[in-house]
């Protein structure tokens, strides 16, 4: 059954020295509105996962393969994070290279779940 988590993070470090954290919420939330849904008719979402090695798998995965791991998503996400004007159009590729994942639990333990094999550039 799928249950509220509590709050993760995931610090973020790229190869390059910089990096950022995400807040991960696995409890209900609403989602984002659209063009078409204003985020006062958004939609409540229940939680997604059953457990913390499931929420781990998908964090290891947005950020290896998913579409957090792109360098468009990881520019915007850097902007964000150092309350930098996000570009308009960053460029997508595969050159900001992830270095490591740590996930924060609510109780604030840490563990790498992520770590790359190269070298750091």
């Amino acid at each position: 059954m799928r249950r509220d988590l509590g709050t993760y993070y995931v610090r973020v470090e790229l190869a390059d020295g910089r990096g950022y954290i995400d807040r991960w919420t696995t409890g209900y939330r609403f989602s984002d509105g659209t063009h078409d849904v204003t985020t006062a008719d958004a939609t409540l979402i229940p939680p997604t996962w059953e457990s913390e090695e499931e929420l781990r798998a998908t964090m290891v995965w947005m950020y290896t393969e998913g579409n957090y791991s792109c360098d468009c998503n990881k520019t915007l996400s850097l902007a964000r994070a150092h309350h930098q004007p996000e570009p308009h159009d960053p460029p997508c590729g595969d050159t900001m290279t992830l270095q490591r994942l740590t996930m924060v639990r609510p109780d604030v333990s840490e563990v790498v779940i992520f770590e790359s094999t190269r070298d750091p550039e």
